[in-house]
């Protein structure tokens, strides 16, 4: 449940993201706006993409998959 919830996150900060560079684009609205809505919400998207990545296992590097069987306390799986 963490996972998708963390997923739909993702979604929804690379959504809003994309959306204020479009407007900014188009002339909707201003950098400056742009700064403060698209920054904050590309942070969560990324946050969101990685504890999705964590949670649903969704890593592709060994390295990475270990750091975050570590922080999520569980136990790695030996091939």
């Amino acid at each position: 449940m963490i996972g998708w919830t963390a997923f739909a996150f993702c979604l929804l900060g690379y959504g809003v993201f994309t959306a204020v560079v479009v407007l900014n684009l188009t002339g909707e609205i201003s950098r400056r706006e742009l700064l403060l809505i698209g920054g904050p919400a590309a942070v969560i998207g990324e946050i969101g993409l990685w504890v999705a990545a964590g949670s649903l296992g969704w890593s592709l590097f060994r390295k990475r998959k270990a750091l975050l069987d570590r922080v999520f306390r569980r136990k790695s799986q030996t091939v």
